[in-house]
């Protein structure tokens, strides 16, 4: 069996041959000593893989980054398969393709000397084949059977196509693919459950590979060189921009491998329709790029204001259900809060914000309103059932802050488990945003746990750190590190005071790294729990040297926003 890790790694040559192969697509990612822990997830996923073959395997790898190229010589070393490592040029000249031509002489040689015989023309044959059933067939699917054309493509097969795997409807959004390799599984899964559908993929577990055929009519080693070197949209490791967004989807997701060493200093050329996105591989949880997702179809929403009459009886609802707490908000037809109440959501979400909702249609009745439509917003928003449409936090939060602070351009939010920088523009539409959902590192919970360890209150921290007098750096982001830290310096007798600053300034810096990569944008509110704490706002403050604006009650902003989105996309018929 072959097993390959790059697009580069030519088909036509495996083709060529009688032997199986396998693109290597999906594994658990491992680590060791030697990797290192700053690798992307794809490396270590061909480190594992290659681990795991035995004597009768190959591997071809190409050095397509340093990773790679650390993966390919620690399994020349170490797996009993046999390994070969292609070099690839830094350029798209003739002197590349002349390099390039050498690197396939080798590689041809290398299966040669294993036993398995390489008939060029016939490879160009098959591959061009397939190509062609490709390029024939892509435009037929969309999502998850778009992603099994691609892939079985790259396993040397046709899948098959039949009416079955027809398009959808078209009512959702439609989701462009482009930059480095991903879990294509769970990214599929994460735009299906944001409402959306992905329509094209320009990675190189995409379309590609598949871009053009190989001459048949020149030197074969020549005609492959080529046709690797000509892709029509070409990767990260070469300093080339890539193309605009596809016309045909409505956005364009461009994924940043993490570590990765070439995709993130490469820059989308369309802004307007594109979303850049870090990702590790395998993806650790969907449900953060789904919200991702749902940010960034609603970007590009339009959504008009209708204001009711003055004094209709018809309120509206909003329900944020976080990984902390739930809060829930009713408004008028003029926008006033006429009810809020927060939650904690314990460990059944739904239940939590089905109580909320009761509780929120109780008090409308009583006081002779009706609930006209209800939104959801936050991480948990598809489990609230009783809520009519789901809005992601992103545009919540935003629409929130821009009633109350038109003049707003920035948002950070920072909540029990999470934390966001939104940047608005002079409209209130979101223009970009970043989000830390990856650990508690400056979140509330981050607060909570560094404050047991002190064995003081959140607040008390707020009171002592305003007397510190020692500047005391937390250098570790990790919570349970920094709680580590933390222990250390009690035990070298620093002052509780001096370290409760040191914690917070942590947390400013945590954001504010978000916050700068978004050009800072001012005026600022902060939202969110940890808003209450003045500790946290006291240094970003000083962090930014700026006045941080916060509303009265910065717990509530999501679902403010929410309870707005239900009042603006309302009618009469959804009242019943």
């Amino acid at each position: 069996m072959i097993y390959y890790s790059c697009s580069y790694i030519p088909m036509e040559v495996m083709l060529g041959s009688a032997c199986e192969f396998h693109r290597i697509t999906s594994s658990a990612p491992t680590s060791c000593h030697e990797l290192g822990c700053n690798l992307c997830g794809y490396a270590k996923t061909v480190y594992k893989k290659g681990m795991e073959l035995n004597s009768d395997d190959c591997l071809l790898i190409a050095d397509s980054c340093d990773a790679m190229r650390r993966v390919g010589d620690l399994l020349s070393e170490l797996s009993s398969a046999k390994v070969f490592i292609l070099r690839l040029p830094w350029k798209r000249d003739a002197d590349a393709v002349k390099f390039l031509c050498r690197e396939l002489v080798g590689l041809t040689a290398f299966l040669q000397n294993s036993g398995i015989t390489v008939d060029l023309h016939t490879g160009i044959n098959r591959f061009n084949d397939i190509v062609e059933y490709v390029q024939a067939n892509e435009m037929l699917v969309e999502g998850t059977e778009l992603s099994r054309l691609y892939l079985s493509a790259l396993d040397g097969r046709k899948a098959e196509v039949s009416s079955s795997n027809a398009k959808s409807d078209g009512s959702g959004k439609r989701i462009a693919l482009s930059g480095g390799v991903t879990d294509l599984k769970s990214f599929d899964n994460a735009v299906e459950k944001a409402g959306a559908i992905t329509v094209s993929n320009e990675t190189c577990l995409g379309r590609r590979p598949f871009s053009s055929k190989t001459a048949d009519n020149i030197e074969p080693l020549v005609a492959i060189a080529e046709r690797l070197l000509r892709w029509r949209s070409p990767c990260g490791r070469f300093s080339e921009p890539f193309p605009a967004s596809d016309d045909r989807a409505d956005a364009t997701v461009f994924v940043v491998p993490k570590f990765c060493d070439f995709f993130d200093f490469v820059r989308a050329g369309d802004n307007g329709k594109s979303y850049r996105v870090e990702l590790d591989f395998p993806l650790n949880s969907d449900g953060q790029l789904t919200t991702r997702i749902g940010a960034l179809m609603e970007k590009s929403d339009f959504r008009s204001v209708s204001h009711a009459e003055e004094g209709s009886t018809v309120i509206y609802a909003g329900v944020d259900s976080g990984s902390t707490t739930t809060n829930g908000v009713l408004v008028d037809g003029n926008g006033r809060i006429l009810f809020s109440k927060t939650l904690k959501t314990g460990i059944r979400a739904s239940n939590t914000a089905e109580v909320l909702i009761q509780e929120m249609t109780e008090f409308s009745r009583k006081n002779g309103n009706q609930i006209g439509k209800c939104i959801s917003t936050g991480y948990g928003r598809l489990l609230v059932s009783s809520a009519s449409d789901k809005i992601t936090e992103i545009s919540c939060h935003a629409r929130g802050v821009f009633e109350l602070y038109p003049e707003a351009r920035g948002i950070i939010d920072i909540g029990g488990q999470d934390s966001k920088v939104i940047r608005l523009n002079s409209g209130g539409s979101v223009e970009d945003f970043a989000m830390n959902d990856k650990c508690a590192a400056g979140t509330g919970r981050f607060l909570e746990v560094m404050a047991s360890a002190l064995e003081l209150g959140t607040e008390e921290m707020s009171s002592l750190a305003r007397k510190s007098k020692k500047d005391i750096s937390i250098s570790s982001v990790c919570t349970v590190f920094a709680e580590s830290e933390v222990v250390s310096l009690i035990g070298l007798g620093e002052r509780i005071e001096d370290i409760s600053a040191g914690l917070f300034k942590a947390i400013a810096r945590r954001v504010g790294a978000m916050y700068s990569r978004l050009g800072s944008p001012e005026p600022l509110v902060f939202t969110g729990g940890v808003a209450r704490n003045p500790g946290v706002v006291e240094a970003l403050n000083k962090l930014f040297g700026t006045e941080i604006l916060i509303p009265e009650i910065p717990d509530i902003m999501g679902a403010y926003g929410a309870a707005l989105f239900a009042r603006e996309s309302s009618s009469e018929c959804d009242i019943g």
